[in-house]
């Protein structure tokens, strides 16, 4: 498992979003945090649509009443709670959700699983 320092909870307003680009080897992940009602969730930061990122400027990935995550491009409508399109030409369609991990001092991690399902697949 790795786990990657993102940022601290209090970093992040309720109902606010804030992105990330981490470099992993040659590739990097574009992801955002969206705090919603206390808890943060992490969302690749690409429209299933057409694999654009969502953002029209930097951390800015909510719709202008703040109440849904908007793709910039064509205006497609995601549910906060888990990403779901149900407004625009990805209806249907997710977010790509991201593991979290909250520490008791409020240091939010980025985790990844993917080295300990490697290890399972080779077992």
């Amino acid at each position: 498992m790795t786990k990657i320092y993102l940022c601290e909870t209090n970093e992040i307003e309720e109902y606010q979003t804030k992105g990330f680009t981490i470099e992993i080897g040659d590739d990097s992940l574009d992801f955002f945090l969206l705090k919603l009602d206390g808890q943060i969730r992490a969302f690749l930061n690409f429209c299933p649509h057409l694999g654009i990122p969502l953002n029209w400027q930097p951390d800015e990935f909510m719709s202008l009443e703040g109440t849904h995550i908007q793709c910039s491009t064509h205006g497609a409508l995601f549910q906060l709670e888990d990403g779901y399109c149900f407004s625009g030409p990805c209806r249907g369609e997710s977010l790509t959700p991201l593991n979290l991990e909250i520490e008791e001092d409020n240091k939010v991690y980025l985790v990844s699983t993917e080295d300990a399902d490697k290890q399972s697949d080779t077992a």
